[in-house]
């Protein structure tokens, strides 16, 4: 799922390359702190409930379990942790081929 998602985000930011965005790939600072690696960099996934947090009664394209009916896939499911966020830091920080193909447009 992660190499879908990346291959996305470079597809739109080579596509915006002409207002000067560039993608850095995250996938090298991640190396050894996915889901199943201790430690991970992403929450797994994550429950809330039908309420005040992360879905409100109505609320469109919500997950939630039909067998408990208050509690939901949180939005939270999969976001980075600490490990997570300073992986991502760690890779904007660092320039990698890609970027430099990015900024030339190609």
């Amino acid at each position: 799922m992660a190499e879908y998602f990346e291959s996305k985000q470079r597809q739109l930011a080579l596509s915006m390359s002409a207002s000067n965005v560039l993608y850095r790939s995250p996938q090298a600072a991640f190396e050894g702190k996915r889901i199943c690696d201790p430690p991970k960099g992403t929450k797994g996934v994550v429950a809330g409930p039908n309420a005040d947090g992360d879905f409100h009664e109505g609320d469109k394209n919500t997950l939630c379990w039909w067998f408990t009916g208050d509690t939901c896939l949180s939005r939270e499911s999969y976001h980075p942790n600490q490990t997570g966020t300073s992986a991502y830091a760690q890779a904007s920080m660092t320039a990698d081929p890609l970027s430099a193909a990015t900024r030339q447009g190609r």
